[in-house]
């Protein structure tokens, strides 16, 4: 069985039948599309199999780390119920969350959020992005990056 090279080219499909067969040129089934965040951080998320996880003591993966909230996020043009979302607590407050940093719907930062419009009321807490009575409006992708926003104030 042949495993990952040291240098060169390297082939996403390959990779995945590494991560699922441990054979890097095997002939192993792989099937629907492969995403990158689940064949390095485990599970099936953008893929069309399950990997196990193999970045274990790094970013993004959530082994060692510890979360901080996002408090009051409502989603669907503000019309759903208000929930937690959760972020690495390494960012700090909730106003220092920049463009690609990862939000998720767990405390463990194991599963990303996914909606793609949200909405939250400022206030003069840490977990809110906005300050005193703005109204922030931001989007994530379908694997929970944040893709930024606009604060509006009244």
């Amino acid at each position: 069985m042949a495993t990952v090279p040291g240098s060169g080219v390297l082939s996403m499909l390959k990779l995945a039948r590494e991560a699922l067969y441990g054979d890097y040129n095997g002939s192993g089934t792989i099937t629907g599309s492969i995403g990158l965040y689940a064949l390095v951080n485990g599970g099936n998320q953008n893929s069309g199999n399950t990997y196990p996880a193999v970045n274990q003591d790094c970013l993004p993966n959530p082994a060692s780390r510890t979360s901080t909230t996002l408090t009051g996020v409502r989603g669907a043009m503000g019309g759903n119920a208000p929930r937690t979302l959760y972020y690495n607590a390494s960012i700090g407050a909730a106003s220092n969350l920049t463009q690609g940093d990862q939000l998720y719907t767990n405390s463990s930062l194991t599963t990303a959020e996914g909606q793609t419009f949200n909405e939250q009321t400022g206030s003069t807490a840490t977990t809110t992005i906005c300050g005193n009575g703005g109204l922030m409006f931001f989007d994530t992708n379908t694997s929970g990056q944040y893709l930024g926003g606009t604060c509006q104030f009244p």
